[in-house]
C-alpha cells in the first residue's frame, strides 16, 4: 500500500506539472519525492493501526489512508484546473490577436484617409481608445505618434502597451531609460530596448552583459546602429549565426567589421548561404580598400 501511494503521488504530480506552461514548473519535480514519502508513510500508518483494538486508533488509521490518497487526487485536480486556465488564456489570446488585427487594419485606413494630418487623426483616435490595449498596441508602434504621447504611455499598467512604446523608434532616450529602470519586469523589454536606436549606450552595455532570458540579445544588439563598436566587434568574432546575420543589416557596418563577419561565418556549416550577400556588401563597403 505504501508503494502504491508513493507511485500514485509521483505519477499524479508529474502529470500535473506537465500541464503547466510556466518556465519554472519543472522545479516542482524536486518536491515530488517528499510528497510521495508523506503519502507512503500515511499508507503504512493505516496498515499498522487498522487492526488496533481501540476504535479511535482505527479511525486515525482510516484518516491516514484517506489523506494518503487525497494527495494524488489533489494533484490531479490541480492539473485539470491548470488545463482549464490554459484553455481560457488561449481563448483570450486569440480574441486579443483578432482585435489587434482588426484595429491594425483600421489604423492603416485612417492614415491613408488623412494624408498630411496622420498624427492629429491618430492621436484623436488614441484619446478615444485610451484604455483599449488592442487599439493602443498597434497605434503606438506607428511613426505618427508624438514622443510626448509615447512617454505618457510608458507608464501604462499593461506591459504589452509599454512594449509597443519601447519598440517605437521615435521614443526618446529618457523614456526608454525610465522603462528599463522602473518596469515591474524589465526582461520583458530587453529585446525591444536592444533594437531601439535611441536606447542610451549605458543600457546597451548592460544588456550585452545580461544573462539572456528568452532569446539571443546579441542578435538584437547587432542590428542596432547605436550599439558601441566594441560590442559589435565581439559579435563579429562570435559563432552566433543569428547575430552575425543581424550585423550584416546594421547601417554602421564597415569594411573591417564585414571582413570579421566573413571569417566568422566561414566557420559555420551554412557558410555557402551567405557568400553571395557578403560579396555584394564587401564590394560596396570595401571598394576603396
Amino acid at each position: 500500500m505504501s508503494a502504491l501511494a508513493f507511485c500514485s503521488t509521483l505519477a499524479a504530480g508529474y502529470w500535473s506539472i506537465t500541464r503547466s506552461r510556466s518556465s519554472t514548473a519543472g522545479i516542482g519535480v524536486l518536491f515530488l519525492p517528499g510528497f510521495g514519502a508523506v503519502a507512503a508513510l500515511l499508507a503504512w500508518l493505516f496498515a499498522r493501526f487498522r487492526p488496533h483494538q481501540e476504535v479511535w486508533m482505527r479511525c486515525v488509521a482510516w484518516l491516514c489512508i484517506l489523506t494518503s490518497f487525497a494527495l494524488p487526487a489533489l494533484l490531479v485536480f490541480g492539473g485539470f484546473r491548470e488545463q482549464d486556465r490554459n484553455r481560457e488564456r488561449d481563448r483570450l489570446q486569440a480574441e486579443n490577436s483578432r482585435k489587434i488585427g482588426e484595429n491594425t487594419a483600421m489604423i492603416r485606413q485612417l492614415l491613408r484617409d488623412n494624408p498630411g494630418h496622420e498624427a492629429a487623426a491618430l492621436e484623436a483616435e488614441i484619446d478615444k481608445h485610451r484604455d483599449d490595449r488592442t487599439f493602443l498596441i498597434p497605434a503606438l508602434e506607428t511613426e505618427f505618434v508624438s514622443s510626448g504621447l509615447l512617454d505618457r504611455y510608458s507608464r501604462f499598467h499593461d506591459l504589452g502597451v509599454v512594449l509597443a512604446v519601447a519598440r517605437n523608434q521615435r521614443t526618446q532616450a529618457d523614456t526608454l531609460d525610465w522603462i528599463y529602470r522602473n518596469s515591474s519586469y524589465p526582461p520583458y523589454f530587453f529585446q525591444a530596448l536592444a533594437e531601439n536606436k535611441n536606447t542610451n549606450v549605458e543600457i546597451l552595455r548592460k544588456l550585452s552583459e545580461h544573462p539572456e532570458p528568452h532569446m539571443s540579445l546579441a542578435g538584437s544588439l547587432s542590428r542596432n546602429p547605436s550599439t558601441p563598436r566594441d560590442i559589435l566587434e565581439r559579435v563579429a568574432a562570435s559563432d552566433d549565426v543569428w547575430a552575425l546575420r543581424g550585423l550584416l543589416e546594421n547601417p554602421s557596418l564597415d569594411c573591417e567589421l564585414l571582413r570579421k563577419v566573413r571569417r566568422s561565418l566561414e566557420r559555420s556549416p551554412r557558410a555557402a548561404d551567405y557568400r553571395t550577400s557578403m560579396s555584394a556588401r564587401e564590394s560596396r563597403l570595401c571598394l576603396t580598400k
